[in-house]
């Protein structure tokens, strides 16, 4: 199986609803989104995709500078948008993982089953 990753920051706001305390309240976060590809054979001249492509559509779906509760009708936790992230992916590139930084110490990941 051969894998590429590519990555992309986006900054934006949310709140978390039904977890009581600070993150409740409506706060910011410098994201970071790493995409992984995955296939069993390569294509053409010898890759799985176009590093620059992938990233092109990557940051073509992060919501920069946006209130997620606003763009999204799910409770808008790291959890949450990397399923969104991988399914959005998903219909241009075999996706085999996201992964949502919401600090550098803290992120989520959603991966194929």
């Amino acid at each position: 199986m051969f894998t590429i990753g590519v990555s992309r920051k986006f900054s934006a706001a949310h709140q978390i609803h039904g977890i009581g305390g600070k993150c409740e309240g409506v706060h910011g976060h410098n994201y970071r989104v790493e995409v992984e590809v995955s296939a069993k054979k390569l294509a053409k001249p010898g890759m799985i995709a176009d590093f620059i492509e992938v990233g092109k559509k990557l940051t073509g779906i992060l919501p920069d500078h946006k209130m997620l509760n606003e763009v999204y009708s799910f409770n808008p936790t790291s959890e949450n948008l990397a399923r969104q992230f991988f399914t959005e992916m998903k219909k241009f590139y075999p996706v085999s993982r996201v992964t949502v930084w919401e600090t550098e110490d803290s992120c989520a990941t959603y991966a194929r089953d």
